[in-house]
């Protein structure tokens, strides 16, 4: 059996990288006494995996890891368990049992979806003024920074859409991003290419996921959380 868990990875934590991240989950499902399955062999580590790895300097609101459990283990008792011994920036929201014919999470990443908050400034203003202008453009190359290099990336076509609204302390833009065959676009990189066409420095901003998504067969795309399988 396994366990799909969402968990929040809060502010105080963003700048944390994916492995530091991994250890750290690790010693909690170890602190917690939950009975999880480990490998085989000489060093046995947690079976750990996740959906999708969280981009350094982003806020996680719905990330996705998956955890082999013995039978017998309750979702609530797991996020009991959990939380009991996590700190307060590390807090899992749901857990649900899935069976071991589920595909892995990773396999199933359709896209993401972010809240991107600009704070009051000039650039904000910059910025803002130019989204809809911005988002109208059917390509918009950029330099896409990948395990074997710095590449042009037309980054358009990852940007499935997008929305934008004034707000008391500055502006907050709404992104829905899809995953091609040749990966998945950071929000940063996006940021910072509409900064880019506004002519403008990035204002000071704070990234959420607020979901990594599915896609059923003949489906729109759902949190994955809420993927159906028999």
């Amino acid at each position: 059996m396994r366990m799909m868990a969402v968990f929040q990875k809060g502010e105080t934590l963003r700048y944390i990288g994916h492995l530091d991240l991994m250890r750290t989950v690790q010693r909690c499902l170890r602190r917690s006494n939950l009975p999880v399955k480990y490998s085989n062999g000489f060093n046995p580590h947690i079976r750990l995996s996740f959906a999708a790895p969280l981009s350094v300097g982003v806020v996680g609101q719905r990330e996705l890891m998956e955890v082999p459990v013995e039978d017998g283990v309750t979702e609530q008792q797991f996020v009991d368990a959990f939380n009991k011994v996590s700190p307060e920036c590390l807090k899992i929201v749901h857990a649900r049992c899935i069976s071991d014919d589920f595909p892995t999470l990773m396999s199933l990443v359709a896209g993401s979806r972010y809240t991107i908050r600009l704070y009051a400034s000039a650039e904000a203003d910059q910025a803002a003024e130019a989204f809809d202008r911005f988002m109208a453009l059917d390509s918009y190359v950029a330099t896409r920074r990948t395990k074997s290099g710095e590449n042009p990336c037309d980054i358009r076509p990852f940007i499935k859409e997008g929305s934008i609204q004034k707000t008391e302390d500055g502006y907050e833009i709404k992104l829905e991003t899809i995953t091609l065959d040749n990966g998945a676009l950071k929000p940063s990189l996006w940021l910072e290419s509409l900064c880019a066409f506004a002519d403008c420095d990035k204002p000071h901003h704070i990234i959420y996921r607020d979901a990594i998504l599915a896609q059923p067969k003949d489906g729109p795309l759902m949190p994955m959380e809420e993927y159906p399988h028999a």
